[in-house]
């Protein structure tokens, strides 16, 4: 019996919230650049996600939920993710972002 003043990591019963959960997490690496007041990003490690925003906030945004869809879909599948190695440098006109994803 668990007393009120008793913790529940002390009854031997594992508290929820310090339960660990292994939640995995993956590189979103952005190369961004503004074209004519518009942000353009491309994910540089993976191939084929581009998009487009009215600033920086907003393009991550919408880059990163694709980014992240995409990432499950092969995670998903137990396919391996085919990750661009090696990564780009960036042009001299772009910014490189680096965003951990977690599904």
């Amino acid at each position: 019996m668990v007393q009120e003043n008793q913790k529940s990591s002390d009854s031997g019963i594992p508290d929820p919230l310090l339960a660990q959960v292994e939640v995995p997490a993956f590189p979103c690496i952005v190369h961004m650049r503004i074209d004519g007041g518009e942000y353009r990003g491309t994910v540089a490690n993976l191939a084929g996600i581009e998009a487009t925003g009215n600033s920086e906030r907003d393009l991550l945004g919408k880059i990163v939920p694709m980014f992240k869809r995409v990432v499950a879909e092969f995670h998903q599948r137990g396919e391996t993710i085919p990750w661009i190695t090696p990564l780009p440098v960036p042009e001299p006109t772009e910014i490189k972002r680096f965003i951990p994803v977690h599904l």
